[in-house]
């Protein structure tokens, strides 16, 4: 089931330095969304009722840590997993376990669908892993850089490539899937890119800086298969995560301000930010997600990004305290998604009602007319708290 609140966004603010906007940010806190409940969405208006799926909560019977990002093959399959390959058939909601084994308990840290193919990128690793669907083998090929660390890719509908975030590099890796080879882009200005927004109408891939400072927007052209932009943000402080296409401008979620702003990429302008109501309260971190029926939708999680990554020992590095989340336990994300509406200036969650569990919902994709959102139970029964320390069941949230 799904519930759903949605408050008016009158909180238009300027741009502000950081420490700033942090210091003055409590004020959010007291604001509350207006609750309007039901499968049907009573209450809302006829264009929300039009735009907002009805959601379902599907428990697969199969535990797992929580899963990466996902995909969706050509026959609607949903493709994903944590370190084992899960299959699920959305119109039957169930799921097979691939046998994984191949991988030597490697993290499928992003599918990619292409074809009778699977990619699975696996953070630190020599390899690009690929199981086919056909012969229910598995297969991996040499990367061109051995030491890549990579975490997220771009598949570009109709295009037989796809793109590699190597982010311990500042490199692109461009990967052929008709041959299985790939070949290596330098980043501008050697600058941190991580993952990357596909935005059809522009016919390029829009990545974001991601530690570095100042913050800045990047244009790669598909065509001409080259960085061709480099657009400063409206704040050099900005660390985005969330990038989300809708018409034609960019929804840009700063991790741990809750700011969004908007990118027009046709009038190369950005737009004033707003702010996601409940951020340092319920969330300190907004996080990626997908657009879908010119909705803007983020994952959330309790992490404040006190910790910092090690490329080499691929973990976190935190010292003391610095694992706490917003809520005073450990950081872990949260069992409800943001929803921003540009048309009507308004929040929202999706949210899922599970009775006894604590339904985390990550990573998202769209196919089709399908919204889907991933996760796993993460409620500790003895301790009675979210944690993410041990498998749950695993679970998917879709129309």
């Amino acid at each position: 089931m799904l519930s759903t609140h949605l408050q008016n966004s009158n909180l238009i603010f300027g741009i502000m330095k950081r420490r700033e906007f942090i210091k003055h940010s409590g004020m959010l806190a007291s604001i509350s969304m207006v609750p309007i409940s039901g499968m049907h969405m009573l209450g809302c208006t006829s264009s929300l009722e039009r735009k907002i799926p009805n959601m379902d909560l599907h428990w697969q019977k199969l535990n797992t840590r929580r899963p990466f990002a996902p995909d969706v093959d050509d026959n609607g399959m949903l493709w994903h997993g944590n370190s084992t390959l899960f299959c699920s058939d959305l119109d039957k909601n169930s799921t097979e376990k691939i046998d994984s084994t191949y991988l030597e308990g490697r993290f499928l840290s992003n599918v990619l669908c292409q074809g009778e193919k699977v990619y699975v990128v696996a953070q630190k690793s020599p390899y690009i892993y690929v199981y086919h669907k056909d012969t229910k083998v598995w297969d991996r090929f040499p990367l061109p850089e051995p030491e890549s660390n990579i975490w997220y890719g771009v598949r570009v509908p109709g295009d037989h490539k796809l793109y590699l975030y190597a982010r311990n590099l500042g490199k692109l890796i461009v990967w052929d899937t008709e041959v299985d080879r790939g070949t290596v882009i330098p980043y501008p200005e050697n600058l941190d890119l991580a993952a990357g927004c596909y935005v059809e109408q522009d016919q390029a891939i829009y990545s974001f800086t991601f530690d570095a400072k100042p913050c800045r927007l990047i244009r790669f052209d598909l065509k001409k298969q080259v960085y061709d932009a480099i657009i400063p943000a409206p704040d050099p402080d900005l660390e985005i995560t969330g990038v989300n296409p809708i018409g034609d401008k960019l929804y840009c979620a700063d991790r741990f301000t809750g700011r969004i702003f908007s990118f027009n990429y046709v009038t190369r302008e950005w737009g004033e930010p707003v702010i996601a109501p409940g951020i340092g309260k319920e969330f300190g971190f907004v996080g990626s997600g997908c657009s879908y029926h010119g909705f803007a939708l983020y994952c959330l999680s309790t992490y404040q990004g006190k910790m910092t990554w090690d490329f080499d020992t691929n973990k976190y590095i935190s010292k003391e305290d610095e694992n706490i989340g917003i809520d005073g336990i450990t950081h872990h994300f949260l069992n409800k998604y943001l929803i921003y509406d540009p048309e009507q200036n308004k929040f929202g969650y999706l949210e899922p009602e599970s009775e006894g569990r604590y339904p985390l919902l990550c990573y998202s994709a769209v196919h089709k007319d399908k919204l889907i959102i991933t996760g796993f139970d993460i409620w500790n029964q003895k301790e009675m708290i979210p944690d993410m320390a041990s498998e749950g069941e695993l679970l998917v949230f879709h129309n």
